[in-house]
């Protein structure tokens, strides 16, 4: 009885760490195609909410003049939000080379979104990185934003936001 048991053990031992592991976080969907104008996607979900930067240019940041170039950028929200909507921002090169990102979001939920008026954030300064190859700003359309109830076993709807992009990605 006992030659064969300790195979047994094994394979069931084996079976359960595998089970369990396929249990674990679901797998982050990937990445929208990243635009001028999107409409805000989350996961399988199209949300009739769209984000368009509206201009950008290369300036020194008045807050940090020292530390060189960065990207001032205008943008709106239009539509309505269902929920708050976090989105990622990059300054890309002409061969669509991400230099830097941001997060742009819209906080109010619920909201009928009207683009009423302009909205404006910063890319940079970083050190190392060379903003004024910015050729292009463009938004990535799937919400980052995980859901009030992230990591709630019991209430969360099982979003996993996709991976961010980084200086050195090909978009």
């Amino acid at each position: 009885m006992g030659s064969w048991s300790r195979p047994v053990g094994v394979v069931t031992a084996l079976t359960m760490i595998g089970a369990l592991a396929a249990c674990g976080e679901p797998a982050p969907p990937p990445l929208g195609p990243a635009a001028k104008k999107v409409t805000v996607i989350r996961g399988d979900r199209t949300y009739p909410t769209t984000a368009e930067v509206t201009g950008w240019q290369v300036r020194t940041h008045p807050q940090v003049p020292d530390r060189g170039n960065a990207v001032h950028f205008t943008y709106q929200f239009a539509g309505f939000a269902p929920e708050r909507i976090e989105l990622q921002i990059c300054a890309v090169d002409a061969q669509r080379v991400v230099l830097l990102c941001s997060d742009i979001g819209h906080a109010d939920s619920g909201d009928i979104v009207t683009p009423r008026w302009l909205e404006d954030g910063w890319i940079g300064p970083s050190e190392g990185i060379d903003l004024s190859r910015t050729a292009e700003v463009v938004l990535v359309p799937n919400q980052m934003f995980p859901g009030l109830h992230a990591g709630d076993p019991k209430d969360h709807d099982g979003y996993v936001p996709p991976r961010g992009l980084a200086p050195g990605d090909r978009i």
